[in-house]
C-alpha cells in the first residue's frame, strides 16, 4: 500500500511556547510557525503504546520524521490511559527487542518519555488528542463523562507543564452526529451536555489553569443547524458556526486553533465530490464556508488534524487539491498516516 506523504520545509523551534496572532501560529518572537506533521497512533488503543515499534526503531523514526521536514506529532490518547498514569499505573508493553533493544522491559510511560526526549533533540513538537474515553473507543458523538475528561486533561497539562516539547491539546477527536440525532454534538449558547462549544470552553479553561501556555485545538462538528439552515460534512469537520458563535477563551484567546478533519471520496462520496470536481468547485462548494473563511478573515489559525488517504481514482485528485490548498495558504496540518488504527485503516 502506498501512502501520499507530502514533505514540507521544516521549522526548527527555539525553546519557547507557541501562541496565535490572527490566522497564524507564532513563536515568542512573533515569527510565524507552520506546523506540518504526522499522526502517530497507538496510545489510544488497547496496546497503550505507539504502533509500529514491532518493526521500526523509535529513535530512528523520530529522527527520520524530522529529516523529512515534519515538525510535529499528533498523538491520540484515551482518557482512561491518562487516569492510569495519574494514579501511577504504567502498563508493560510488547515491543520487538530486536528493533528496540533499549525499550525492552520499559513501560508505556517510560517509552513516552523517551519519545519526548527524541522529539526535543530533533526539534519536533508534540500535541495529544483525546481520541476516546476508553481504549479503542472512537464512536462517542460527545463525552458521556465530561468531568472524567476534564480531570484527565488537567493532570496531563500539569504533568508536562515544564516541557515545551508538548505544545497543546486537541481536546476531543471528531465530535459528530447528524442534525436529527438525539445525542448529536451541537454548537450553541447553552450549557447542554452535548454542546461542544460549552464543553470546549470548559476544557480549555481547566487546562489553562494548569498550564496557560498550551495551544487548544478545537475540532468542528458534523452537522450545524444555524441561520443559513443545515450545514453538514465530516465528523469534526464543520466549523461554519464560527461565523455566528465563535469560541471565546477569554484572556487565552491567543491559544485557540481550529482543527477540522478533511477526507476524500474513498471515505464517503460527499455531495461536493461530483463527477467533475475541481480545486475551484470543491473550494466553493465545501472548503470556503466550512472553514476557509476562518483563515481568510484572519479569525484564528487552522490546523488540519487528520487528512489523507489512498492514491487511487478521484481520491488522488482530492489529495492533490488539498496539497495545493495547504501550500498556497501556508496552512498547518498533521497527515493521517495509518499503521493499524481501527477507525481509519480501511481508508488508508
Amino acid at each position: 500500500m502506498r501512502f501520499f506523504l507530502v514533505y514540507f520545509f521544516s521549522c526548527i523551534f527555539s525553546a519557547d511556547w507557541l501562541s496565535t496572532s490572527g490566522n497564524k501560529i507564532v513563536d515568542s518572537g512573533g515569527n510565524q510557525v507552520k506546523l506540518q506533521g504526522l499522526n502517530w497512533f497507538g496510545y489510544e488503543t488497547q496496546m497503550r503504546v505507539f504502533h509500529g515499534l514491532w518493526a521500526a526503531n523509535l529513535h530512528d523514526t523520530v529522527a527520520e520524521v524530522a529529516r523529512r521536514g515534519f515538525n510535529v506529532f499528533r498523538c491520540p490518547f484515551s482518557a482512561d490511559l491518562l487516569h492510569e498514569w495519574s494514579s501511577g499505573k504504567y502498563e508493560p508493553v510488547q515491543i520487538n527487542p530486536n528493533v528496540n533493544a533499549d525499550l525492552n522491559g520499559k513501560n508505556n510511560r517510560e517509552i513516552w518519555d523517551d519519545f519526548l526526549v527524541d522529539c526535543k533533540k530533533n526539534g519536533v513538537k508534540v500535541f495529544i488528542d483525546i481520541h476516546g474515553v476508553e481504549p479503542d473507543q472512537y464512536q462517542d458523538a460527545t463525552w458521556g463523562k465530561p468531568e472524567y475528561i476534564y480531570t484527565a486533561l488537567e493532570w496531563f497539562a500539569n504533568e508536562f507543564k515544564s516541557d515545551d516539547t508538548i505544545i497543546g491539546i486537541d481536546i476531543k477527536n471528531e465530535p459528530h452526529g447528524q442534525c436529527d440525532y438525539a445525542d448529536k454534538a451541537i454548537w450553541d449558547s447553552s450549557t447542554a451536555d452535548n454542546n461542544w462549544r460549552s464543553t470546549a470552553a470548559t476544557a480549555a479553561s481547566r487546562i489553562h489553569a494548569k498550564n496557560p501556555n498550551l495551544l487548544i485545538f478545537v475540532e468542528g462538528i458534523e452537522c450545524y443547524n444555524g441561520p443559513r439552515g443545515i450545514e453538514s460534512g465530516w465528523w469534526g469537520g464543520v466549523l461554519t458556526f464560527v461565523k455566528d458563535l465563535p469560541l471565546d477563551l477569554g484572556s487565552h484567546q491567543d491559544k485557540l486553533v481550529y482543527s477540522p478533519h478533511e477526507y476524500g471520496p474513498t471515505v464517503f462520496n460527499q455531495t461536493w465530490f461530483n463527477p467533475t470536481f475541481t480545486y475551484d468547485s470543491i473550494y466553493n462548494d465545501h472548503w470556503k464556508d466550512s472553514w476557509m473563511f476562518i483563515h481568510e478573515q484572519d479569525i484564528a489559525p487552522l490546523l488540519f488534524g487528520e487528512w489523507g488517504g489512498k492514491l487511487e481514482g478521484t481520491n488522488t485528485d482530492w489529495m492533490t487539491y488539498m496539497v495545493q490548498l495547504i501550500s498556497k495558504n501556508n496552512l498547518s496540518h498533521t497527515f493521517g498516516v495509518s499503521i493499524r488504527t481501527a477507525e481509519t485503516l480501511k481508508d488508508f
